[in-house]
């Protein structure tokens, strides 16, 4: 572990949609989002965890993701993505022409990002090797930082856009 700089609140940055939408094809778009950008691999488990209640036919979701991206041999980008789903119902709506069975509720998704340096690498690392990442490695800090806002604004605004284009 090493030091972490938060791009997003602690809580973070929240997208809200009560209403009728398809919650499966919205779980799997934000898993394909995080995949196309390298935040997924095959070797660590997205979902880190799941709970789901029930009372009569609605149900509660509570799910967290952890997304990583290792940058190099320095640098890691972190999502954190919380899934908070009330009073979900299955509900019959149309979409198109075609009858499909959907998920309605108040959902709620939180996105929080940052920065980490993996400096305990470098810790065993050789004077002149410290003092390459004091100098140069760190200085690229600034654009990793920008480039992560970016990327988690984008995440939101694709849920947003997912959310509107699906509205029924």
């Amino acid at each position: 572990m090493g030091t972490t700089y938060p791009l997003t609140p602690s809580a973070g940055i929240k997208v809200r949609w009560v209403g009728t939408t398809d919650f499966m094809v919205l779980y799997r778009f934000m898993k394909l989002w995080l995949e196309d950008r390298g935040y997924v691999d095959n070797d660590h488990k997205l979902e880190k965890k799941y709970v789901e209640r029930r009372t009569g036919d609605t149900r509660l979701l509570e799910i967290a993701w952890v997304a990583s991206h290792q940058v190099s041999e320095y640098y890691k980008f972190n999502f954190r993505i919380t899934f908070l789903v009330v009073g979900m119902k299955d509900v019959e709506g149309e979409v198109g022409d075609v009858k499909r069975k959907l998920d309605k509720g108040d959902f709620e998704i939180r996105i929080a990002s940052e920065v980490e340096i993996t400096d305990d690498e470098w810790k065993k690392f050789s004077l002149l090797k410290k003092i390459y990442f004091n100098v140069v490695a760190r200085k690229r800090l600034g654009a990793y930082k920008r480039e992560v806002y970016i990327k988690t604004y984008q995440f939101q605004d694709a849920i947003k856009e997912f959310f509107s284009l699906r509205r029924l």
